[in-house]
């Protein structure tokens, strides 16, 4: 796991769009995606709804949003 994937997915829960996101992280959209789906993948578990516009985060993610921010 990359640490960088831990900051990109707090950067996307505090500001819930990609778009956003990415331009603070100083990388592409594209980039951002797939770095936060390599995280997604690590952890087992999707994070990040992206069927409803805006994307939102799902349950595992709000869980783990909670237990990165009490470690």
């Amino acid at each position: 796991m990359d640490i960088n994937w831990l900051e990109d997915f707090v950067c996307f829960a505090r500001t819930l769009n990609f778009t956003k996101a990415a331009s603070e992280r100083n990388v592409t959209q594209s980039a951002y995606s797939r770095r936060v789906k390599s995280l997604e993948m690590w952890i087992g578990a999707e994070l990040i709804d992206r069927k409803t516009f805006p994307a939102t985060l799902t349950q595992a993610e709000k869980n783990f949003y909670r237990a990165q921010r009490a470690w």
